[in-house]
């Protein structure tokens, strides 16, 4: 079982942290999410996210959707066997709380943190719920307006809680790559106190490594290995390959965004060009133009010095193709 550590810092991230969402996509077959913690890990994900749902605590049962929640609802007993099984595989069990009963479960089990989704963002005795728990807490923001995310993330802040990732998300099944608005990122990262990230629901691989260009700390994206399946989840999902390919992109991502001026020596040398001396000079001999070519590589002085080099005399023999020094003339 797991035994309530958090092997992962929310507010101080290493690297960008990859939650491969499973959701409701084990089609209610514990063997499937089994096998989906395995393809997760193995995906290189640092998190596999389940939904802690139950059906009765949604909506009504005459709902046109309760059938479907009923079938896709997780057990009091698979968070364990689920929570077991992340940590054998070396990634961290997440579930979103939607209620007190099953967030009860897996405060029993030693869950390392919660997920608040969209929806219930104004789901103010939830929060309170959660804060008074005090464990790493991940907000998607989709349903929320600017105003009520910046209230969220301040009232969370006022409680003490640090542990804190806002995701900027578009809930919408799938997202156009347009309709992304992935510059709320930023506008998150300068008013937010916390890190924020994105819960990417759009068909494509390439959204996240242009949220962690923009900054974001955290990726979230649908995993599936049977596209056709029963959950609605598995509309807005990407295969295994194609998450370990998004994996492989934002860390590529993630290491590219470095500051730095310095160019390859190597390719210095073998590329830039120095002046040499055309042909082979006497000492003494006054150095024209065309006494000088501009050639690779460059192991002599620079072609903005040519200008200086004119009308000076060679103050030893120098052969053809030779590089030029300032020790040479005089």
């Amino acid at each position: 079982m797991n035994d309530g550590t958090v092997a992962r810092s929310l507010s101080q991230p290493q690297d960008v942290l990859v939650t491969a969402e499973i959701g409701s996509n084990h089609d209610g077959d514990l063997g499937k999410a089994l096998e989906l913690v395995d393809i997760a890990a193995e995906c290189g994900a640092d998190i596999a996210k389940f939904q802690g749902f139950l059906a009765d605590e949604m909506v009504a049962p005459n709902d046109p959707n309760y059938q479907m929640l009923k079938r896709l609802e997780m057990p009091r007993d698979w968070y364990p066997q689920l929570m077991e099984r992340c940590t054998a595989r070396g990634i961290d069990f997440l579930s979103t709380a939607t209620n007190f009963t099953t967030l009860d479960w897996m405060e029993e089990f030693g869950a390392w943190g919660y997920k608040v989704a969209s929806c219930n963002i104004t789901y103010i005795t939830l929060l309170d719920r959660l804060i008074e728990i005090g464990k790493p807490m991940i907000v998607s923001t989709g349903m929320a307006s600017y105003d009520e995310i910046v209230w969220t993330a301040n009232y969370l802040r006022d409680a003490g809680l640090e542990d804190v990732v806002f995701l900027h998300c578009i809930s919408k099944y799938p997202t156009p790559g347009a309709e992304m608005r992935l510059r709320n990122i930023a506008v998150l990262r300068e008013v937010l106190p916390y890190p924020v990230g994105l819960s990417d629901h759009s068909k494509g691989v390439h959204m996240p490594a242009a949220a962690v260009a923009l900054g974001a700390q955290m990726i979230e994206k649908h995993l599936t290995d049977n596209p056709d399946g029963y959950s609605p989840d598995h509309g807005v999902s990407i295969t295994p390959p194609e998450f370990r390919q998004m994996v492989d992109a934002v860390r590529e991502t993630k290491a590219a965004l470095v500051a730095d001026f310095t160019p390859d020596q190597e390719t210095i040398f073998a590329m830039r060009r120095s002046l040499h001396f055309r042909r082979d000079i006497a000492a003494g001999e006054t150095i024209s133009a065309e006494d000088i070519a501009v050639t690779r590589p460059e192991d002599g002085l620079l072609p903005r010095h040519l200008p200086e080099l004119i009308g000076k005399r060679l103050l030893r023999p120098a052969a053809k193709d030779e590089a030029v020094a300032w020790e040479d003339v005089g």
